[in-house]
């Protein structure tokens, strides 16, 4: 293996030279010493994280080909595609696709491959967007205290919570992905492509909206009209590739039946793993549909009022982006429109992110102790769907909202507390401020 060495210089006159202008008089000492170690990226956790992830990929790949007949969310999303491709209405089952009419012209070029092939590609798309877009938190440095030899442990943990939507075909993984690679984005600057993958995680979604929403809030000369534009793009992209007229009235089915579908009349077993259910089912307290309305509306106000406060203070930017990127991903959970199992997996990263930040965070064992609980419970939760998928009591279906509440108070103990937090820094200052990319 070949060694990593660190060279330095001292010239006896004083100050810095190059070579080239040293003079003959000037005595140069030249020391090479390995590194240590430790700044290897190079550890157990990163390389048992590459197997694991690469040998699940290969399973996942081979699924669609060894049991063709098996039906995943790709076979909905599939058909959407034809339905574009022939100038058919998508949205003929109130349960069916879901998505927007940009969702439905983006999945057009997958009916003309096999659909096996079709969802194999599906699924590395899925894959990619997700690992990539925890990649680029851990490189952007917004978790900090992560070191690069246990940035593996957060592939590790992140493999149960994210098999199971891979290999159902689900977008979540996507739009988790792309949430990650947008925070990361503003982190270092690039606002433009933080903008796009906003919009492209909204209109498959809706509710990534959010998420933009509250960016503009810390950020709204720089990214509000970015997000304008780039939500403005995706909406007319679709006109590109069909007829005027049959993309509008795609849009008008596509608006009918998202505001017509409440997700809380929904049979038992698809009821929305939220806020409500936990309320409602699970301690059953009185609470109107017109109350939790509020409760959506107020808890995401509240979200933006603590964004707006901490930026206000002089909060450090990481400790904003940070309480940003958690809290919606708590909020989106919590009190988003269409909440299901598979959904959590937007808490995934942003959980298990803070739970190696708090390694080394400076965090009291009773704070830390929250953040441990609320990823044992997502675990708990993924390993009760594998090996007892027809234990359903509402107690155990609980565990995944009571895990977004824990990080909710572990996310407010650690976010107010000043003494964990390095001083002001401007966002996007760790590159160029003009950095517009």
């Amino acid at each position: 293996m070949s060694q990593v060495f660190c060279v330095s210089a001292h010239c006896s006159s004083g100050g810095f030279a190059f070579p080239g202008f040293l003079k003959d008089s000037h005595r140069v000492r030249v020391t090479i010493k390995p590194l240590s170690t430790n700044a290897s990226k190079t550890s157990f956790w990163n390389i048992a994280a590459w197997v694991v992830w690469t040998i699940a990929l290969a399973v996942l790949v081979a699924r669609p080909l060894l049991l063709s007949q098996r039906g995943t969310s790709f076979d909905t999303y599939n058909l959407a595609g034809s339905h574009w491709l022939r100038g058919e209405n998508v949205y003929t089952q109130w349960m069916g696709f879901v998505y927007s009419p940009v969702v439905a012209a983006i999945f057009a070029p997958f009916a003309f491959l096999p659909t096996a092939i079709a969802n194999i590609i599906w699924r590395l798309i899925n894959a990619a967007a997700l690992l990539g877009g925890l990649a680029a938190l851990l490189r952007s440095k917004l978790f900090a205290n992560i070191k690069p030899q246990l940035a593996g442990v957060a592939y590790l943990v992140l493999a149960p919570l994210a098999l199971g939507n891979i290999d159902i075909s689900q977008a979540n993984p996507l739009v988790a992905g792309l949430i990650m690679l947008a925070i990361a984005a503003v982190y270092t600057g690039r606002w433009n492509w933080a903008a796009f993958c906003i919009a492209v995680a909204t209109f498959f979604k809706i509710y990534p909206l959010a998420v933009g929403l509250l960016i503009c809030v810390v950020a709204p000369r720089r990214f509000a009209w970015r997000l304008l534009c780039s939500l403005f793009f995706m909406a007319l992209l679709p006109f590109l590739f069909q007829h005027w007229s049959y993309v509008w009235n795609q849009y008008k089915d596509w608006i009918a039946t998202r505001t017509a579908d409440d997700r809380r009349n929904w049979p038992v077993e698809k009821l929305p793993l939220d806020l409500w259910f936990v309320i409602h089912w699970v301690f059953h307290l009185p609470i109107s549909q017109k109350a939790f309305t509020l409760l959506q509306f107020g808890s995401g106000t509240a979200v933006a009022v603590l964004c707006g406060f901490g930026t206000w203070k002089g909060w450090n930017s990481g400790r904003v982006l940070i309480g940003l990127f958690c809290l919606s991903a708590i909020w989106m959970t919590l009190c988003g429109p269409a909440t299901e199992s598979y959904t959590y997996l937007l808490l995934a990263g942003p959980a298990i992110l803070a739970l190696l930040e708090s390694l080394h965070s400076g965090q009291v064992f009773w704070i830390r102790f929250g953040i441990w609980a609320s990823v044992a419970l997502q675990l708990l939760a993924v390993a009760r769907a594998s090996f007892m998928p027809h234990f359903k009591p509402f107690w155990i279906l609980a565990g995944l909202p009571v895990s977004a509440l824990i990080f909710l108070v572990y996310c407010l103990a650690w976010l107010l507390n000043d003494a964990v937090w390095p001083p002001r820094q401007e966002l996007g200052s760790l590159k160029s401020k003009t950095d517009c990319r």
